[in-house]
């Protein structure tokens, strides 16, 4: 019984695609404390990691296999066209895609934890207590909420924004 199994398993390693890609210190550093990641995987088993602000690849359709392929545009893209594939990009219909929720525009998430937080306006602007620039802190991630501003910067912030922070979670702020 258990040779079955290992010889499923070996079977389906085999099988599955390799997805790998080189990160550098910074881009790890990015995305080590993101809790869900938006990745994307061509047809081969390369992978595009969209919370770094890569660009999308996209979908293409075959004419000539009449099949639908999404493919990274250094490698595979380039290759599919060299062994005759007819590829025209996917178009996507209003109707394909699924209805955002509907949700105020004036909210944001936070990069770390991704608790909801309120704007200060409808225009897509967040309040200073979730800006890690307001408390002095040269940070990549752009919104933060009070939880995750004191658990990793707190003991580099001087006594005012100490005493700022204190106040905005004693009101209750998040």
């Amino acid at each position: 019984m258990k040779i079955n199994f290992f010889a499923t398993f070996l079977k389906y390693e085999e099988t599955r695609p390799i997805m790998t890609t080189k990160l550098t210190h910074e881009e790890y550093q990015r995305i080590k404390d993101i809790k869900q990641l938006d990745l994307e995987i061509c047809d081969y088993g390369h992978l595009n990691i969209l919370n770094l602000g890569w660009e999308p690849w996209g979908k293409w359709f075959c004419n000539k296999h009449e099949k639908e392929h999404m493919l990274c545009p250094n490698l595979c893209l380039p290759v599919s066209k060299n062994i005759g594939c007819e590829l025209l990009r996917k178009r996507v219909k209003k109707g394909e895609e699924p209805p955002k929720p509907n949700r105020p525009y004036d909210w944001a998430n936070c990069y770390l934890c991704g608790k909801e937080l309120q704007g200060a306006s409808k225009k897509g602007v967040i309040k200073n207590r979730n800006n890690p620039n307001f408390w002095g802190i040269g940070s990549n991630y752009k919104i933060l909420c009070l939880e995750c501003i004191g658990r990793e910067f707190y003991g580099r912030m001087v006594d005012w924004q100490r005493k700022k922070w204190r106040e905005y979670r004693r009101r209750g702020y998040v």
